[in-house]
């Protein structure tokens, strides 16, 4: 999966989330609006003793108090909404079937590759799942020959590929830390509208 599919399908999940979310977070912002004023009737009440100008300043605080809560909520509605969508990529990620998982671990690592002198580090658990045999399936499909060196890493998914001169770091954490940085303030506008 390309990462402007990538983009565009967390987007695509993001907006649909977005809208449920919100909607779910308006209602319970409406909630805790009702009670903040019901509870500022009896602040009032309770404060009749109180001089005018005193009674209003301290139930403006207390509303006031009231709507930063509520912006609070909402904003850790909508982070909560940002990284589920985060989380359901990376789950989806790491179940691709094995002809997806080599289409997409070479799709990441053909052009890095600048010869066929380098290390190939997959993630123990996808090695498990689809056999020893897979390295020699994505050199085929990168069309590389076999003078490359294999190794294990401790991750959950995705490759590292190590070379003379650098080292391109393709674990699925990395790669969606780094799309949710480059789109997370088109999500948090998505949202936040």
């Amino acid at each position: 999966m390309t990462d402007t599919k990538i983009r565009a399908k967390i987007l695509s999940d993001a907006k649909t989330e977005a809208e449920k979310i919100l909607q779910e977070a308006k209602i319970r912002a409406e909630e805790i609006l009702k009670q903040s004023t019901n509870r500022a009737g009896e602040i009032e009440k309770e404060t009749g003793v109180i001089a005018k100008d005193t009674k209003r300043k301290e139930l403006e605080r207390r509303l006031s108090e009231a709507r930063m809560q509520n912006r609070k909520i909402l904003l850790q509605e909508k982070r909560k909404i940002i990284d589920s969508v985060f989380d359901e990529t990376k789950k989806r990620l790491l179940s691709l079937k094995k002809a997806d998982y080599i289409n997409f671990i070479t799709r990441m690592i053909k052009d890095e590759v600048g010869g066929d002198k380098f290390t190939l580090i997959l993630a123990e658990s996808d090695i498990k799942k689809f056999g020893e045999g897979i390295y020699k399936e994505i050199l085929k499909k990168i069309g590389s020959k076999e003078n490359v060196k294999f190794e294990k890493g401790n991750f959950s998914g995705g490759c590292i590929l190590i070379m003379e001169t650098y080292e391109f770091n393709a674990i699925i954490e990395t790669l969606l830390d780094k799309i949710k940085e480059k789109l997370e303030s088109e999500l948090a506008k998505t949202l936040f509208i």
